[in-house]
This record gives structure tokens, C-alpha cells and sequence, in this order.
């Protein structure tokens, strides 16, 4: 009984780190892909309360970003962004809205918001 039990908790553990690992791979290819569509920068080094989230079917897909950093080091994300650079944002009750369409790779864009130190990426490929 022991090592049936023994067998089963390992096993947990197993299934758990894999798991762990694959949703991390996960999230990376998925800021990867978001990052190439808008013909985005890798984020800012300082960038902290990331957060990723996908979204749709096997047809279209979904991926949001949110994440803070500085003003100074969202200023260089944007000037090293090659979709943002010459991209005249509109404000929105002082959140810049920064529309990307089409996007890069075939991708059909999204924009990003920028409410002063909050970013929020929002692309889609279909």
C-alpha cells in the first residue's frame, strides 16, 4: 500500500512539473507570436505584472498582454517598435490607443494602450 502511494504522489509530482513546463512554453511562444504580429519590440527589461492570455479556436487566435514599466523605458519600447514608431496614437481620455492594421505575417493587427505606465497589447490572427 505504501508503495502504491508512493508510486501515485510521484507520479502527481511528474504530471505537475510538466505541466508547469509546458504552460511556461506556452506563454513565451504565445508573447512571441503577439510581439511579431504588431511588429512589436521584445518588452522592456524593467516590464513587472506581466500577464498573457489567449484566446480563440483553431482558426483565429487571440493574445493579450498587459504589463508596467517606466515611462522612460516604455518611450524606448515604442521608438524600438517598428509598427509604433511613425504610428500617430489617438487619445482617449488620456490613454493612447495605438491601432496596428494588418498586422505583421499575415496576422489581421490589434492596437496597444498605453495608460501611463500600463500597457496593454491586444492582437489577433485569423
Amino acid at each position: 500500500m505504501k508503495k502504491t502511494l508512493l508510486l501515485f504522489a510521484l507520479l502527481i509530482s511528474i504530471s505537475y512539473v510538466f505541466i508547469t513546463l509546458s504552460l511556461s512554453v506556452d506563454k513565451n511562444s504565445a508573447l512571441k507570436a503577439a510581439l511579431q504580429w504588431g511588429g512589436l519590440a521584445a518588452l522592456p527589461s524593467k516590464a513587472s505584472n506581466l500577464t498573457i492570455q489567449k484566446k480563440g479556436s483553431i482558426f483565429t487566435r487571440q493574445i493579450i498582454i498587459e504589463f508596467d514599466s517606466d515611462s522612460s523605458e516604455i518611450k524606448q519600447w515604442i521608438d524600438k517598435s517598428k509598427r509604433l514608431q511613425n504610428n500617430i496614437p489617438q487619445i482617449n481620455k488620456g490613454i493612447k490607443v495605438y491601432e496596428i492594421h494588418p498586422g505583421e505575417n499575415g496576422a489581421f493587427g490589434g492596437k496597444v494602450e498605453i495608460n501611463q505606465q500600463k500597457v496593454h497589447i491586444n492582437m489577433c490572427w485569423s
